[in-house]
């Protein structure tokens, strides 16, 4: 019998053990499971990371997991073990003491440290001579447990040494960091101080030229008066030398001579040239010593202060549409707690391309999320508020100085419902085929095929109901319903079957009290299919009609006047927007506009970006001006918030309860939204502010 297990064996474990709990594969609650990124552990294990969540990440490469199967690979090459194992004759011993003829080594000798055989306890290691012997096994299981207790501590040693890497890395991120904020402070400083130099160049420049342009002056004014001297001495000069030349005694002795001689003794006394200093020179020795002192001392770069080195991030539980945080503690490498450092964070949402290569494992990235105000204590602890818009892997990024440090994956969950009501069934609370709901000042109105409209308290509890007044031959139903608070009447747009072909006909609107009594009801010729309505702000009614090949919105007072009729040359929905607007659902171009009463196209919502508007089925506003559009998205029926300029916000996915054939939708009074899902027969209520 050998010593020692079979080395084939050991072999053989690393492919048949989970790297997690190491048990063995088996077909059971240890079944091996292979992850889209090809690492293989047991079903247990998943199960305890993932939590029973989609998605998660891979323990081992920290991937997104995108895909979990059976790895019957591993499955078969279990079974051939074991046939293998049974089928295969025992090695012959290989450790044999080479003294004694190949006796095998069923001993150890604790104080020479060696294995020995039968033979070496009688001869060389005997117990009488001071050396202490053991059974191999015994000695074998306190070896291995002193190797086990080797490898925990190197396994610590190695993960302190992996965290001081991790340190250092984000010490030598935040330092490059800093290096590039400090450039770009000393341009900033040497840039100012350059502007503040050649404004002061410009000062002095304009000064020289003021003081040249009046020197110049000064000097041209001195020019010019002796140029008029001259000019005038020189005249009288002329003239005097043209009497001398006609030597008459009459001419020299008139007055004109008297005259011109007087101006020459007025001009004789030349008048002292002030030229002044006009040499204009630069002082550069006024205050030149002081700024090459100023600019010797100027500046400096110094290392007081530790970079955040230390990252931790703590996310708290995310759910689509609904504002949550995450703290995140900057320290140093030593663990100095860092406060009111430039932190701030970046939520970026993963998603995985429709085209994407099956082994192409990149995170696709949507535009990131507004980097969030942040609050800071004085123990270096910062929390973000941030509001993740739709469901899935996003990457959360801590960013100093705008720059990435550390970053970690968060599970956003999708948002399902909070309290959904009713089921299949026509008692009371229950519903067949909910067409509609609307919420009142105090109750909600659900209408359904079976011609009931069912009251429900706002806490989902069934008080009353009362059916459509039809006739005895042709009963109704209602398909949509409104209610006026400032009249508390519930609109209810009128449907019944035709006795010829049983098509659906919807031509009349009844009014009814709160409490379900028939008030009053109106026809018109114009109404075919008005299967949805709704109340304009002035409290008329606005009828969509689905009447194919005449599709049009109708306007009524609440008497039943026709006031407005716009046509459509494709299947819409309307409802009413701010003051007098419409939203618009176009189901053949796929959009939603918001128009004026007159049709003038003011804006489109969700026109552009990666949760754009993909075929939108109905819209309608909340009292904070907020669209809600029922549309489409990877074949799942969703519900997308936008701001009423078109701005994406957010989008209730319901992932773990999806919504099916779902039809009318409403705002409650406390700022839920409320779907009537057809297809499960109930009503659903999201949060989504």
């Amino acid at each position: 019998m050998s010593a020692e297990e079979d080395p084939m064996d050991q072999d053989q474990d690393q492919f048949v053990t989970c790297s997690v709990c190491f048990n063995t594969f088996d077909e059971h609650e240890h079944q091996p499971k292979t992850l889209s990124c090809h690492h293989t552990y047991c079903a247990m294990c998943i199960q305890n990371i993932s939590q029973n969540k989609r998605p998660f990440l891979c323990p081992e490469c920290r991937k997104v997991v995108k895909g979990i199967t059976t790895d019957f690979k591993t499955m078969k090459l279990m079974e051939f073990f074991r046939k293998n194992k049974l089928t295969r004759k025992p090695s012959p011993p290989k450790n044999t003491c080479k003294y004694h003829d190949a006796q095998p080594l069923f001993f150890y000798c604790s104080t020479c440290t060696v294995p020995v055989c039968h033979n070496c306890t009688v001869l060389d290691h005997n117990r009488a001579n001071g050396h202490e012997i053991v059974d191999i096994n015994i000695a074998k299981d306190q070896h291995i447990q002193v190797l086990k207790t080797k490898v925990s501590q190197a396994q610590c040693i190695i993960k302190e040494n992996q965290n001081h890497i991790r340190i250092i890395d984000t010490e030598v991120c935040g330092l490059t960091i800093a290096k590039d904020e400090t450039i770009k402070d000393i341009n900033k400083a040497f840039d100012s101080l350059v502007a503040l130099v050649n404004s002061k160049r410009k000062h002095i420049t304009t000064q020289a030229l003021a003081v040249f342009e009046e020197k110049n002056r000064a000097l041209k004014r001195q020019k010019s008066e002796a140029q008029g001297r001259v000019e005038r001495i020189g005249e009288a000069q002329k003239s005097i030398g043209k009497i001398i030349k006609k030597v008459n005694t009459e001419e020299i002795f008139h007055n004109d001579i008297t005259d011109i001689c007087q101006e020459l003794d007025k001009h004789s006394d030349i008048p002292y040239l002030n030229l002044g200093n006009n040499f204009l020179q630069f002082d550069l020795e006024n205050g030149k010593t002081e700024m090459e002192t100023a600019i010797t001392n100027l500046g400096g770069i110094t290392c007081e202060a530790s970079l955040p080195s230390g990252v931790h991030i703590e996310p708290e539980r995310a759910i689509a549409s609904l504002q949550t945080s995450v703290k995140v503690q900057v320290s140093s490498g030593k663990g100095e707690l860092l406060p009111h450092y430039p932190i701030s964070l970046q939520i970026v949402h993963l998603y995985e391309a429709d085209e994407q290569e099956e082994d192409d494992e990149t995170d696709h990235q949507s535009s990131p999320l507004t980097v969030h105000t942040t609050a800071c204590d004085d123990q270096g602890s910062y929390t973000f508020q941030y509001r993740p818009q739709i469901s899935g892997v996003h990457l959360c990024q801590v960013m100093f100085f705008d720059q990435p440090i550390a970053q970690q994956h968060i599970i956003v969950e999708s948002n399902s419902p909070i309290m959904k009501f009713g089921e299949e069934g026509r008692s009371p609370g229950k519903f067949i085929h909910p067409f509609w709901v609307c919420a009142g000042s105090e109750h909600l109105y659900v209408s359904d095929g079976t011609g009931r409209v069912q009251v429900i308290d706002h806490n989902q509890r069934y008080i009353e109901h009362f059916m459509i007044k039809g006739t005895k031959n042709q009963p109704a139903a209602a398909a949509g319903i409104a209610y006026s608070h400032e009249k508390k009447e519930l609109i209810c747009a009128k449907v019944v079957k035709a006795p010829e072909d049983g098509s659906h006909i919807c031509n009349t609107i009844q009014r009814y009290t709160a409490e379900g009594k028939f008030i009053s009801e109106f026809s018109n010729d114009k109404m075919k299919k008005a299967f949805l309505i709704a109340l304009t702000s002035m409290g008329d009614i606005m009828v969509t009609d689905f009447q194919t090949d005449e599709y049009k919105v109708l306007i009524f007072s609440i008497s039943g006047e026709l006031l407005k009729h716009i046509p459509f040359n494709e299947e819409v929905v309307v409802f009413p927007g701010q003051d007098t607007d419409l939203i618009i659902t176009l189901h053949e171009s796929k959009a939603v506009h918001v128009c004026s009463l007159s049709g003038e196209l003011k804006h489109i919502i969700g026109k552009d970006g990666f949760w754009s508007i993909k075929q939108p089925h109905l819209a309608c506003m909340d009292n904070a001006n907020r669209v809600l559009v029922k549309d489409r998205e990877n074949d799942n029926m969703v519900i997308k918030v936008f701001t009423y300029e078109g701005i994406f916000l957010s989008c209730i996915e319901s992932s773990d309860d999806k919504l099916n054939s779902p039809r009318g939708m409403a705002v409650s009074m406390d700022g839920h939204v409320l779907v009537a899902d057809a297809g499960n027969s109930c009503i659903k209520k999201y949060k989504y502010v």
